[in-house]
């Protein structure tokens, strides 16, 4: 077993909250995409965008790759 430095010990926690954040941006914009209105819409697309660049900065840092599909 490996040990985590203090980094990783913060870092995949915050990760995994991203991870979480991201699904719930993803199922809100399907699920309420013709309910909302258009500039609505694509400010929830570009959060999205924004923590999944997050998300794959901070797997690449710690892990030399993107885990995402």
């Amino acid at each position: 077993m490996t040990r985590k430095s203090p980094d990783e010990k913060i870092m995949i926690p915050y990760l995994r909250k991203l991870t979480r954040e991201h699904r719930q941006l993803d199922r809100l914009i399907h699920s309420t995409k013709p309910a909302i209105a258009r500039d609505e819409l694509k400010a929830l697309k570009r959060l999205r965008l924004r923590i999944e660049d997050k998300i794959v900065a901070l797997q690449r840092h710690y892990y030399g790759r993107s885990l995402a599909g």
